[in-house]
This record gives C-alpha cells, sequence and structure tokens, in this order.
C-alpha cells in the first residue's frame, strides 16, 4: 500500500513539473510580460490544447475502467459456474469425485492462479490440472434417468463455460500503448510552456498546480487499472472464496 501510494505522489509530482519546468523555461527565454495579442493568442491555444488533453484521458479512462469491470463480471461468473457445478453434482447423487474436483479448482484458483497472475498475469498449470480433472470427471457421469441427463447435460455446459472464462482471464491485457503515454505527458508539457504568457504568481501557480495534480491522479489511475491483479485498485479472488464459503457452510 505505501509502495502504491509512493507511486501516485510520484505521478502527481511528475505532472506538476511537466507543467511546470517547460514554463518556466518559455519565461526565461522570452521574458515574464508578454504583449496582449500574445497573451491572447496563448489562452487560445491552452484552451484548445487543455480540452483535447481531457478528452484523451477521459476516453482511455473510461477505457480501462470498463475492461476492469468486464474482467470483474468475468470472474464472477467462473466463481458461480463453478459452484453450479458442485451444488448440480450434489443434486445428481453419486458424483462425490466431480464434487471434490469443483472444490480443488476453486482452490487451485485462489491459492496458484493469482499469486501468478498478481506476478506474470498467467492463470497457474496446477489450475488447469484441476479444471482438466473436473472435466474428465464430468464426462464419466454416466446418467440412469431423465434427471440425471438432464443435470450431466448442464453440468458439462457449465465446465465447458469456465474454460472459456479462464481463458479470457489468463488472456487479460490491459497494458496501454506508449503513444498514449506519449500524448499525455506531451500535452502536459505543452500547456504549460504556453502558460508563460501568464504572469508567475502564487495564483497562476495554484492553477497549474491544480490542473497538473488532477491530470497526475488520473494517469495514476489509468496506470493502477491497467494492473489488475495487483494494483490498489486490483482484482482478488474473492468471488471464489466466498463460493468455497458457501460449499462449506451447505447453503
Amino acid at each position: 500500500m505505501l509502495t502504491t501510494l509512493a507511486i501516485a505522489l510520484s505521478f502527481i509530482v511528475l505532472a506538476f513539473l511537466a507543467a511546470a519546468l517547460p514554463s518556466a523555461f518559455m519565461r526565461r527565454r522570452y521574458g515574464h510580460e508578454q504583449p496582449a495579442e500574445t497573451r491572447e493568442l496563448g489562452r487560445e491555444v491552452t484552451a484548445r490544447i487543455g480540452v483535447l488533453h481531457g478528452l484523451i484521458l477521459g476516453l482511455v479512462f473510461g477505457q480501462v475502467v470498463a475492461q476492469d469491470n468486464d474482467l470483474r463480471n468475468g470472474i464472477q461468473a467462473e466463481a458461480a459456474a463453478v459452484e453450479q457445478v458442485w451444488y448440480d453434482a450434489a443434486r445428481y447423487g453419486g458424483a462425490p469425485q466431480l464434487q471434490r474436483a469443483a472444490e480443488a479448482y476453486m482452490h487451485a484458483v485462489v491459492e496458484r492462479d493469482w499469486p501468478r497472475q498478481q506476478a506474470q498475469a498467467q492463470v497457474s498449470d496446477e489450475g488447469w490440472r484441476a479444471w482438466r480433472t473436473m472435466l474428465d470427471a464430468s464426462l464419466a457421469l454416466e446418467p440412469g434417468n431423465r434427471r440425471q441427463s438432464l443435470l450431466a447435460s448442464s453440468i458439462h455446459a457449465e465446465v465447458l463455460q469456465i474454460q472459456r472464462l479462464r481463458q479470457v482471464r489468463g488472456y487479460h491485457s490491459a497494458a496501454l500503448p506508449f503513444e498514449f503515454w506519449f500524448a499525455a505527458i506531451v500535452g502536459l508539457v505543452l500547456i504549460g510552456a504556453v502558460m508563460f504568457v501568464h504572469q508567475a504568481d502564487r495564483k497562476h501557480l495554484a492553477l497549474v498546480g491544480a490542473y497538473s495534480t488532477y491530470a497526475g491522479l488520473v494517469l495514476f489511475m489509468i496506470w493502477d487499472l491497467s494492473q489488475p491483479y495487483k494494483g490498489m485498485i486490483g482484482i482478488g479472488p474473492e468471488a471464489f472464496v466466498q463460493a468455497l464459503e458457501s460449499i462449506r457452510s451447505g447453503i
């Protein structure tokens, strides 16, 4: 947590420097006093760059938030599907091996998948082996009546759905391209550079500081959300833990 907060503070400081240093350089090069037409043009340019910069940040932020929500929904659906397999196996009757396989898969996700996804953004081999064991157990069912036949078909469909959701979780990548970071930083630099037309008093510095602080926070949140398994707003295996607790409680 402290490391993440330090990174957030670094984003804010770097955003402020990216805006303040170009302004100081331009002011030293061209002087503190600028003619009226230069100030007017500077305001126009600053407004246009600011709108474009804010639009870029807003669109990318919305994209990573949507990706994060999709990933969370997929994980919840996967946990619900495994839990359903366990309960359908109980209703089927005489399928303890399948129930143990479903429970073992949930343990593999919590204990094996998540540590590897936090370190390497990949699902574990142990999780895949646990899924294959669950698949084999579902295929080994031999329905003796219509009720068992319907349950066996439902179980097999859920197991295949778990495979698809697991693949999505394993292939998920929210890494942002270099072009976005380049555009975000250049936007701050240009806004700061054009601000040299204004006097460097406390009020103007506070306004630049407020904008750069906000931009730094947004950039940090974008960066943090692009690391869904290890960021401060990271995703944990709570859905699978709750499913295990539900099974243990017998609800």
